[in-house]
């Protein structure tokens, strides 16, 4: 079986996108999102109950978090077509660390990467117009943020030797869930 993984940065509609793009498959693939298996993982641990925690975590309880994450994954994988929503950059206390580090990816072995993109405008206006905390974002900031995930991207796909696509979510999410559909 396969896993694709798919990310962007918080805004881009990549849940939306995602969860679009697996009502159109079928059985045969499953959605997976890499933070909520993290937060499961650091829940049953006593660590955090709530998303935004994760990012407070110490580096060696988030990379063990990860490590765990990516087996559930890599189990997953066996049985079925497996689409994996993620960050590849995440932004914490200390600064940017990488969503997948080698052991993960090795655990989890893709065979593509998709990156979801929109202007930063349009993602900061998305931004605005949800319940999350913007803590100052600008377009700056956002234009960095998936500079960061390209970057990543890029390297991981050499890593894996896997291609990477892109998938452009500037209108309705139906036509970004079929160019995704496509890239699978």
């Amino acid at each position: 079986m396969s896993v694709t993984i798919v990310s962007g940065v918080n805004g881009v509609g990549l849940s939306s996108v995602c969860q679009a793009v697996r009502r159109g498959l079928g059985d045969g693939y499953k959605l997976i999102n890499f933070g909520d298996v993290m937060l499961e993982q650091a829940a049953a641990m006593g660590l955090a109950t709530e998303r935004a925690k994760l990012g407070t975590l110490s580096q060696p309880e988030t990379r063990r978090l990860q490590r765990r994450a990516g087996e559930f994954v890599a189990e997953e994988a066996e049985t079925t077509n497996v689409i994996l929503s993620t960050h590849l950059a995440v932004e914490t206390l200390t600064g940017y660390v990488q969503g997948l580090p080698v052991e993960v990816l090795e655990d989890v072995s893709p065979d593509a990467f998709v990156l979801v993109e929109a202007e930063p405008a349009t993602i900061l206006e998305r931004r605005r117009a949800s319940d999350r905390d913007l803590d100052g974002v600008t377009e700056r900031q956002i234009d960095f943020e998936q500079d960061l995930n390209r970057s990543a991207a890029l390297q991981y796909a050499r890593d894996q030797n896997a291609p990477v696509r892109f998938v452009e979510n500037e209108g309705e999410i139906e036509g970004a869930a079929e160019r995704l559909a496509d890239a699978l």
